[in-house]
């Protein structure tokens, strides 16, 4: 050391510092190869988002750029808190025995209080109520009972005393775009706490629809690799952005999902108002 000029000192510690970084990364590949698939994905699903803002100063100043990271964490969470007001827990109240038990979850989808969920046998006298994710109480009515539809809509009750602040109801976010397969998907479950569980999209099941040349493929089911056992009734699945892709009904199998496409299909006969014959003047 004491015979090198300066010079060969800093070519020294670059050639030193160059080793030490290849030999950092070649550790770091073989860590990640051996390690678990939760933080390998937790690493691989980083996202940057690159926002360029400029600077209000002077004309020649260069555009200043700030590198934000969004970890799968944080989506996760941002994904739940987006509907997790839209989510209820619907109690079912038999007439014939007069004991209550857990329905289902039942998504918000209309701003009046149209609450839909997994369509079951329901007598006729049965009474119905919902906790919202407050804690809020209110009673339900089922509609379009003699409807053959995979879901069923219950029509919040308001409270009738002017001391009680009428509940506001907030639509769920229902998905426009079909999943993806290897896609991240988030279910949510539990019939008194809310129980989330992440995987993803492992089958995109598909059905053909008409007949001859006019056949089209439409996705009939969605299979994901999540934990099944806090899935219940009516639980949804989201994706990273937010929107609800599936519902678990109770014909689903494990871990099985109907696409959101069918319920949205379905609304539009379940939710449409009844038009009452007009009366004719004798």
């Amino acid at each position: 050391m004491e015979d090198l000029n300066k010079n060969q000192i800093i070519l020294l510690v670059l050639l030193v510092s160059f080793v030490t970084s290849i030999a950092t990364g070649i550790m770091t590949t073989s860590l990640l190869q051996v390690a678990p698939v939760e933080v390998t994905r937790n690493i691989n699903n980083v996202v940057e988002k690159t926002i360029q803002t400029v600077a209000p100063a002077l004309p020649d100043q260069p555009k200043q750029t700030t590198t934000v990271v969004v970890s799968e964490e944080d989506q996760v969470i941002s994904s739940i808190n987006k509907n997790i007001g839209s989510l209820v827990r619907i109690k079912q109240k038999v007439a014939e025995t007069g004991e209550s038990h857990f329905y289902g979850i039942g998504l918000v989808v209309s701003k009046d209080g149209s609450i839909t969920a997994d369509r079951q046998d329901i007598a006729k006298d049965d009474t119905f109520s919902a906790t919202l994710s407050d804690g809020t109480v209110v009673g339900l009515t089922p509609t379009g009972l003699d409807k053959q539809t995979n879901f069923i809509v219950f029509k919040a009750v308001q409270p009738t005393s002017t001391s009680t602040k009428p509940v506001n109801f907030v639509p769920a976010i229902l998905g426009v775009n079909e999943p993806q397969l290897g896609q991240t998907l988030i279910s949510l479950g539990g019939d008194t706490s809310n129980a989330v569980s992440i995987g993803r999209a492992i089958n995109l099941n598909m059905k053909d629809s008409g007949t001859g040349s006019s056949t089209i493929k439409y996705l009939s089911s969605i299979e994901a690799d999540v934990a099944s056992k806090d899935l219940v009734d009516g639980s949804p699945i989201f994706n990273l952005s937010g929107e609800i892709v599936g519902i678990k009904l109770a014909s689903d199998s494990s871990k099985t999902f109907t696409p959101i496409a069918v319920l949205k299909k379905e609304l539009n006969s379940l939710i449409s108002p009844v038009v009452e014959p007009q009366k004719t003047q004798s």
